[in-house]
């Protein structure tokens, strides 16, 4: 039953972590993406060429793959995203569904349509007795990873000067503006990191 629970929890927290881009863009941008999950697999497929092709560790690929996904997120939203930010609801979604449409075709155009597979090192491979339950090792690493995420991310929206000017450029754009906050780059960061 423990063993049960833990494999949930471990779910769970993943399930957190892409809801917490989602809500940055949804929730504090107000402004509707749902090619969210085309950025999630963009960097499930560097992690993957990263370390079937390149032999590089699964602990270097994890951030590579963060970096190339925020860097694609940075770069639509300098030529794409920013130009609906006003538009409506409707356009936001008409566009960001043909987004998805475009990146599972070019996904499935250049990895094909097989599932890709990557071997997970030995310290992550396999299970571990704790209180009785068998836990994944994995598992246990997916939820260190996300809980010490949404910590620095509660941290740095309530806690840092970025974290002020995002909510004040939230709350009322122009009035940001005025008060010298370059609101342009304080979206098209807080996009990247979503």
């Amino acid at each position: 039953m423990l063993t049960i629970l833990f494999d949930g929890i471990a779910y769970g927290m993943l399930l957190f972590i892409l809801a917490c881009g989602l809500t940055i863009t949804l929730g504090l941008m107000n402004f509707i993406n749902l090619a969210h999950g085309a950025f999630a697999m963009t960097g499930g497929y560097v992690t993957v060429v990263l370390m079937n092709r390149y032999g590089v560790s699964f602990y270097w690929c994890l951030p590579a793959a963060f970096l190339v996904s925020a860097a694609l997120g940075g770069i639509l939203e300098r030529t794409l995203y920013r130009r609906l930010y006003q538009a409506s609801h409707l356009d936001q979604v008409l566009f960001s569904v043909g987004l998805v449409f475009m990146s599972v075709a070019a996904a499935d155009y250049i990895m094909g349509g097989q599932q890709q597979l990557i071997q997970l090192p030995a310290e992550l491979s396999g299970r571990m007795e704790i209180f009785g339950a068998g836990i994944g090792r994995y598992r246990l690493f997916t939820i260190i990873i996300c809980a010490v995420l949404a910590l620095a991310l509660q941290l740095i929206l309530s806690k840092t000067r970025f974290g002020s000017r995002l909510r004040a450029a939230v709350d009322d754009r122009r009035v940001a503006m005025g008060l010298g906050i370059n609101v342009s780059a304080v979206f098209a960061l807080t996009f990247a990191f979503g």
